[in-house]
């Protein structure tokens, strides 16, 4: 991923600049390492690099798992900074699942649900899924290095692929060089981004790396040396098969468009195209064939996340969204001191800059004029999407809309979260087309970002009771100053620093900087949970809790567990030793939930009921868990459980209150 187009000789610029509309095709036969070439390009590899050394040795990450604390005060970590209750899915959910892989070495889950591996691009040591989830294998390091050290080097390694590989395959598509990194400041800090825990990076990391190093590989099959082509085009196709897990809403509204620009750049050479086509051809059967073989390594979880009451196969419609979701995105600072919204949450309300659609519309004419064939190709292709999923997030499809394939996948407030995303890469691409005085269109870009920003503003006051008038007018006039020096000085680089200055002035502390893994792993509560972990193991039973607290404690710290994170679906033929008729299966049935056990049901009658959003909750008797086909051997619990079915071990301290730990009398 650290080769540069440039020959040897090549001065700068280099030669991952534009070509000019009327130059020879350039030599793409002569390659050199952008390690070794100008001075530019090796830094924007080793920078890169030595912060991710820096993060890695230090035991950083922006994870919120602070808040789960042996004194439940909410700093259960050492960390610089506020963790929210609002990233439950992160410091609830897939921190505990990630740490979980460190202690067993493989993905664990309740016994009554699917694997995770799917959803969160985690190894349970399956050939293909390793290879496919290949930095998921750093987890299951954890019996030999630091967990912390790991944990970091698994939560930074997106942020590593995003800033060595955005910005030469921006330039190579048409932009300059400070202008690339203006695409990346805007992708990494956008309120998004940082309201959903870099969930948008980590897509359009994968997408940008396999989209570079698919590029890589078309200039080695042009060259002739097609062994080299083949290999990079099968690691360009692994990356990009990524885009089929995770969160695919997301990938279709952010990922894709970039891939396909990339594609269309491409193929767009009439001199290189047939090469191209072979690379892209290679690229496409490696990502087949490594996304078939990891779907049928988790046809089990597969099958059931398709199968689900939610999310399953769901269809939707396009609908209209308020203005702060779609336009009002620079103005969505200081949410981290304020009140919590009146409308939805914060990260319900956060976006991307689609600011720079109306941006990208000042300077097309003049920008589009200045384009090469392929760059128009790339332009069109992510104007068009942008265009698309705008629509989706701005108007009423009705009832045609559910059966748009793809679109129809996609809630219309996910298109209008991410939306952004491309119209950012499509700026960053025609802002760089622009020569000559642009001083006429700086102002006129100036004025219309900064109209739009103060609707999109004005709105935002519906949902942030706090946000103040001069928070208004901050952010009109930081985006009409960042529009009108960018505008005006595309080739210049202050404009990009000084928006990433305004970038993180807004955004800087809407996340912690944690250093380890908190109390998770490192307290007298860990210690009671891995040896609790260590008894059910050597018993073959299960440990079942009635807290989503402790659920987190015990699955950090790999225990066997009946309760926890029902993420990709259920295990039916679990479930059916509780709900046997299926009663309850439109509350069991569901994926991305929580699931506990509360020891209060009756006797013989087991029953479950949704608590709340995304929660599930099993009414059941000790005695009859202790009696059924379960395996529960353990229970902890928040209060005193009396009766004849339970055996008291032990109590501890765990989110600032006692936890009770039990053994159950005559299982079976």
């Amino acid at each position: 991923m650290s080769e540069s187009p440039e020959s040897p000789e090549s001065p700068e610029p280099s030669a991952e600049s534009p070509e000019s509309p009327r130059s020879p095709a350039p030599d793409v036969g002569r390659r050199s390492w952008r390690i070794s070439g100008s001075w530019p390009d090796r830094l924007e590899v080793l920078l890169p690099l030595l912060a991710y050394a820096v993060i890695v040795l230090g035991s950083l990450s922006t994870s919120s798992l602070g808040l789960l604390s042996v004194e439940g005060t909410g700093e259960g970590a050492d960390q610089w900074g506020t963790s929210l209750p609002i990233r439950s899915d992160e410091w609830l959910t897939q921190a505990p699942i990630d740490l979980s892989v460190l202690a067993h070495g493989t993905s664990t889950a309740p016994s009554l649900s699917q694997d995770p591996d799917l959803i969160y691009q985690i190894s349970s040591g399956q050939v293909v899924e390793s290879v496919l989830f290949h930095e998921g294998n750093l987890l299951r390091l954890g019996p030999w290095l630091p967990d912390e050290m790991l944990f970091s080097a698994f939560r930074a390694w997106s942020w590593l692929l995003l800033v060595l590989a955005l910005p030469p395959l921006l330039r190579r598509m048409g932009a300059s060089r400070p202008l690339s990194w203006l695409g990346v400041v805007l992708v990494f800090l956008a309120p998004a981004s940082l309201w959903w825990s870099f969930m948008p990076v980590r897509i359009m990391a994968f997408a940008a790396a396999g989209s570079y190093v698919l590029w890589l590989a078309r200039d080695r099959m042009v060259a002739g040396h097609r062994v080299t082509a083949v290999l990079q085009a099968g690691l360009a196709g692994i990356l990009l098969a990524r885009l089929v897990t995770y969160y695919v809403p997301w990938s279709l509204t952010l990922g894709v468009p970039l891939v396909i620009a990339t594609g269309v750049y491409l193929v767009a050479d009439r001199v290189t195209r047939r090469q191209a086509l072979l690379t892209v051809g290679a690229g496409a059967l490696v990502s087949l064939a490594v996304l078939a073989g990891t779907l049928v390594e988790n046809a089990a979880s597969l099958s059931a996340e398709l199968n689900t009451v939610y999310p399953g196969l769901r269809r939707v419609t396009g609908a209209a969204q308020m203005p702060v979701q779609l336009v009002g995105g620079p103005a969505l600072f200081e949410m981290e001191d304020g009140a919590a919204p009146t409308l939805l949450n914060q990260s319900e309300i956060s976006s991307g800059f689609l600011v720079c659609a109306f941006w990208a519309l000042v300077v097309w004419r003049r920008a589009w004029a200045g384009a090469t064939t392929a760059q128009r190709g790339a332009i069109a292709t992510l104007a068009a999407a942008t265009a698309l999923w705008s629509a989706w997030a701005m108007f009423d499809w009705g009832p045609l809309g559910e059966h748009i394939p793809l679109l129809s996948s996609v809630l219309p407030v996910r298109a209008a979260q991410t939306v952004g995303f491309p119209a950012t890469l499509l700026l960053v691409l025609l802002v760089s087309r622009l020569t000559g005085d642009s001083s006429r269109l700086a102002v006129a870009a100036a004025v219309t970002t900064g109209v739009v920003t103060a609707y999109g503003a004005s709105d935002a006051r519906r949902a942030l009771p706090d946000l103040a008038t001069w928070q208004v007018w901050a952010a009109v006039l930081g985006v009409s100053a960042v529009a009108y020096a960018v505008t005006r000085w595309p080739s210049r680089s202050w404009p990009v620093v000084g928006t990433a200055v305004v970038c993180l002035a807004a955004g800087i502390d809407a996340n912690p900087v944690v250093r380890g893994v908190g109390d998770l792993r490192t307290s007298p509560a860990a210690d009671a949970a891995r040896a609790l972990t260590q008894r059910a193991e050597a018993d073959g039973t299960l440990i079942a809790t009635n807290s989503m607290a402790a659920n987190a404690l015990l699955i950090a710290n790999g225990a066997p567990t009946l309760t926890g994170n029902q993420v990709t679906g259920p295990i039916v033929s679990e479930w059916e030793k509780v709900d046997p008729d299926h009663e309850y299966e439109n509350v069991w049935n569901r994926g991305a939930s929580y699931l506990y056990v509360a020891f209060d049901g009756e006797r013989d009658a087991p029953w479950v009921e949704e608590a709340a959003p995304d929660v599930i909750v099993i009414h059941a008797h000790p005695c009859w868990l202790a009696e059924s086909d379960l395996d529960v051997g353990y229970v902890v619990a928040t209060l005193e459980i009396p009766g004849r079915c339970v055996r008291p071990l032990r109590t501890f301290t765990w989110n600032g209150g006692t936890q009770y730990v039990y053994a159950l009398r005559d299982r079976g």
